[in-house]
């Protein structure tokens, strides 16, 4: 049995359409797969948060971050302060995230997004008005660092609170909570642990000192209902985490008031 070397045609006596094909498939192909693994990150130069991202934890951290990077650049001398509360937050919270905490701040400072893309993008996959307010607690921390906000910020909190199709009053809420919370730090040493817990708890379920144990009972079921962990069984491990939180803090004050 006899082999035969196989033999190629040289280059020139090609037909012109196949050295074309065999040649610019693989460059055009290329930068084909270049524009599209980029196409984020030119939307994200145009300050648009991408619409056709998932859900993923990683990529409501990138909207949290950008969100936090719009509201620093309101008041950049509290820079520093901020910086750390976002960086202590997504530590706590998303945890099994994976990104560069310097590099997408420096990216999201750099390039200011659009925020109305981003509450878009979270009213797309947070139907839930609980887990849209996740991000709501998280701004107004940030905002209230040094105990105080300016009139821009809470213009801000304002705009994305109605961005995400959120009541007034729930804006009005958060910011008491962390006023509470911040006047409960202060006056640690001039009250008894008990009384300071107490005035804490009325300020988390959003009644007066002189409620009626029906209203509390009512204010109680209302959040529980909002915060209920079931609510958040598909979402993101940090949304659950913040929601389990945020439960357990709504059944401590009940159970002092109550108790």
């Amino acid at each position: 049995m006899r082999w035969s070397l196989l033999y190629f045609e040289p280059i020139t006596k090609l037909p012109n359409w196949l050295v074309i094909l065999l040649f610019g498939a693989p460059f055009f192909g290329g930068m084909a797969l270049y524009i599209y693994k980029t196409r984020h990150a030119r939307s994200w130069r145009k300050g648009i948060f991408p619409p056709g991202l998932k859900p993923t934890e990683d990529n409501y951290l990138e909207a949290y971050l950008a969100l936090g990077a719009k509201l620093i650049l309101l008041d950049y001398r509290e820079s520093k302060g901020k910086i750390q509360f976002i960086n202590h937050y997504f530590n706590r919270y998303f945890t099994s995230a994976n990104y560069n905490f310097g590099d997408s701040l420096l990216f999201s400072l750099k390039y200011p997004i659009q925020t109305k893309t981003i509450t878009n993008w979270m009213k797309m996959h947070l139907k839930d008005e609980g887990a849209r307010s996740q991000i709501i607690y998280f701004l107004t921390g940030l905002a209230l660092i040094k105990g105080k906000m300016n009139s821009h910020e809470l213009t801000f909190l304002k705009q994305i609170n109605e961005d995400l199709e959120l009541s007034p009053e729930n804006l009005t809420k958060i910011i008491a909570i962390y006023a509470a919370y911040e006047k409960h730090q202060k006056e640690s040493a001039k009250k008894s642990l008990v009384r300071e817990t107490l005035v804490y708890a009325y300020d988390i379920l959003g009644v007066s000192k002189n409620a009626t144990s029906e209203e509390i009972k009512k204010a109680y079921r209302k959040l529980v209902k909002l915060h209920h962990p079931d609510h958040f069984a598909t979402g993101t491990e940090s949304q659950q985490k913040m929601a389990a939180e945020k439960f357990v803090e709504i059944q401590h004050a009940y159970e002092s008031l109550t108790n």
